[in-house]
This record gives structure tokens, C-alpha cells and sequence, in this order.
């Protein structure tokens, strides 16, 4: 697996597939999401307002094409209430992202990280749980392993304890070389 990141503006970069957490308390939405909706001109704010979307933990929702921001597929996964948000929801609910991905037959995609600075989460733990949950679905299969890239999609004020999340995964799983963090050897200068 290849992990690269991403401090553009979320709507700017060619995605393929961008994945963002959606919480079923926040209406409208927030932190990414909130901004791809404005980008949107309201579209996701306004799916909620008609029960289409709701946040709820595990609901999967895929906009394909939207206009306006440069992403193929914009996939909203619920991530249920933010106060119940925790690592292990967070794990799993990255496994459940790259399993939809993988049923897309998809090998690449971009992903938010769920609840970052909204409560009370630390960032690198985030992502360490982003990663590890990908990981593991992946490592399933080292073909698939092998040929997926994942882009974390953050802030630049963020990039020092993203990197402190993938260091922390890097100590933590025994990935044995799979995860290829080459593209980021600058962000942990």
C-alpha cells in the first residue's frame, strides 16, 4: 500500500474517490464534509434535511460525479454520533471504507480523518487507527495490499501530527515493509 497526503483544498485535487465520515449529529455537516457540501451548494445538507442521509454508523452513501470539486466518486460513510466516536469505531469503520472501495474495484482513494479536533480524539491516534484499519482489511490479500493508494486528506496546520500518526503505525504494525510512506519522507522534516 502506498500512503501519500494531501494538504490542498479538498475540492481542488483529482480524486478518484474521496472518502469522508459523516456524523449523524451534525447538520449540517463539518470540518471537510462541511466544506465539500458548501462546495456543493448545499447538496449534502440538503439529503439530510430529506432523511436521505443521516450519518448513522456504517451507512455508506456514493455521489458519483459531483460537480464542482475534482473527485470521481464522493463516498460519505456514517460515522454514527461524534460523542461516541473512539479509536476502535474509527478502525473499524476504516475497514469498512476500504472494503466499499475494494467492492468499487477501486485502488485508489482519498479519506478525511473522522472527528479531528472536534472531540477530544488526538490526531495521531486517528490516524493510526485510519491506517491500521486499512491495513488490515488490505493484508488479507497482498495483491490488493500491493496495489492500493490511499491519500490522507488534511489541513497544513495538521501535517506534523498526521506524520506523528503514521510514525506511531509504523512502530505499532508489523507491516513488514508493505506500506510504502516514501512520498511523505518531507512532511516528517
Amino acid at each position: 500500500m502506498r500512503l501519500t497526503l494531501s494538504t490542498e483544498s479538498p475540492d481542488v485535487p483529482k480524486h478518484k474517490c474521496l472518502a469522508l465520515g459523516i456524523f449523524s449529529d451534525e447538520k449540517p455537516p463539518r470540518s471537510i464534509c462541511g466544506f465539500i457540501d458548501w462546495r456543493l451548494n448545499g447538496f449534502i445538507s440538503a439529503e439530510i434535511k430529506q432523511g436521505r442521509i443521516t450519518g448513522e454508523f456504517m451507512e455508506k452513501v456514493i455521489i458519483p460525479f459531483p460537480r464542482r470539486i475534482g473527485t470521481e466518486i464522493l463516498f460519505l460513510f456514517g460515522m454514527g454520533l461524534l460523542a461516541e466516536l473512539n479509536y476502535e469505531r474509527i478502525y473499524a469503520s476504516a475497514a469498512q471504507i476500504v472494503g466499499a472501495v475494494d467492492g468499487m474495484l477501486l485502488n485508489k482513494f482519498s479519506f478525511d480523518l473522522p472527528g479531528q479536533n472536534r472531540n477530544g480524539l488526538s490526531t495521531p491516534n486517528i490516524v493510526e487507527a485510519m491506517v491500521t484499519g486499512i491495513f488490515d482489511y488490505l493484508s488479507e490479500d497482498v495483491q490488493k495490499l500491493s496495489l492500493m493508494t490511499s491519500c490522507i486528506v488534511t489541513n497544513p496546520a495538521h501535517v506534523k501530527e498526521v506524520t506523528t500518526g503514521i510514525k506511531q503505525f509504523k512502530k505499532n504494525v508489523k507491516d513488514l515493509g508493505s506500506v510504502d510512506i516514501s512520498a511523505l519522507q518531507n512532511s516528517f522534516a
